[in-house]
């Protein structure tokens, strides 16, 4: 581990960077119209696994179930992948708001977790919702020379703006199209 890292300051000086990346950012491209963006992810089951190799730009993760789906548990499951994507979300939404707001910031931990119940699948009813349900999302922060008003500012920050905690909050449509 480096010094830097030992004493704390390896996520500030990345949080300085990162706010002078995205003050040059906004003031290159000043107009909400020139951040609208496309994001895509494909997702292909094609073998004899049934593992499902997901690819989002040059990356690359696989999904698979366990046994009594008939996976071999060789990656995570769609719910804890779906846990994952919104502990990174709020996790950078920590970022950015430390960043933008140059509160000093040494280390954030989003453990996210919620209940699933896969009975319908195997036609077994269940009072459970048919989707994940009692989500939550722990947050673990260090930053002892952020005052208590700074951190609870982060806090807030967070709730208010992690894109895909609202997207799950807030009522959103799929549109499936199918070939």
């Amino acid at each position: 581990m480096s010094k830097d890292a030992q004493e704390g300051r390896g996520l500030r000086n990345y949080l300085r960077h990162k706010a002078r990346a995205m003050r040059a950012a906004a003031a290159a491209r000043p107009n909400p119209e020139q951040w609208r963006e496309t994001v895509s992810a494909t997702c292909v089951a094609d073998d004899a696994t049934g593992v499902r190799k997901l690819r989002m730009r040059d990356w690359e993760l696989i999904g698979d179930s366990g046994p009594d789906f008939g996976g071999q548990s060789l990656g995570p499951s769609s719910p804890e992948l779906f846990c994952g994507v919104i502990s990174t979300c709020l996790t950078h939404t920590y970022l950015i708001a430390a960043a933008t707001l140059d509160i000093p910031l040494d280390r954030v931990e989003v453990t996210v977790s919620s209940s699933n119940n896969d009975a319908h699948f195997l036609g077994i009813e269940s009072d459970d919702p048919d989707l994940p349900f009692d989500i939550t999302a722990r947050v673990s922060l260090e930053a002892p020379d952020a005052r208590a008003d700074q951190v609870a500012t982060l806090h807030a920050y967070a709730a208010e703006r992690c894109p895909l905690s609202k997207l799950v909050r807030e009522p959103n449509t799929v549109t499936l199209v199918t070939d």
